[in-house]
């Protein structure tokens, strides 16, 4: 009952007219031409467009010839190992630290 009460409200209220526009309206978006001329004496701004300028380049293997040699200590029986390694998901990679502790038992 409750249900066809509320479906009946529903369909009776009518929808609001929309608003009309009054006051100043923004002009429509001007298509920039991105051009760097400095010619006559206008002040103009030129900036790079390059995207990478802000990415980490990869560093490369080590100059003194090979990396480090994984870690590895002792910890109560067992032992720690710790080495860096690259990781790739979904077409990413991206380096990670692998820390491993073994326990004899």
């Amino acid at each position: 009952m409750l249900g066809a009460i509320l479906l009946m409200m529903q369909s009776a209220l009518p929808s609001p007219a929309p608003l009309p526009v009054t006051g100043p309206v923004l002009p429509k978006a001007l298509r920039v031409t991105a051009r760097c001329d400095p010619s006559g004496d206008d002040i103009v701004i030129c900036g790079k467009t390059d995207p990478d300028q802000y990415r980490l380049r990869p560093l490369g293997p080590p100059p003194g010839g090979k990396p480090l040699p994984p870690m590895t200590a002792k910890l109560g029986n067992g032992t720690i190992d710790g080495r860096a390694k690259e990781h790739c998901v979904g077409g990413f990679c991206a380096p990670a630290a692998v820390v491993t502790f073994k326990v004899p038992f």
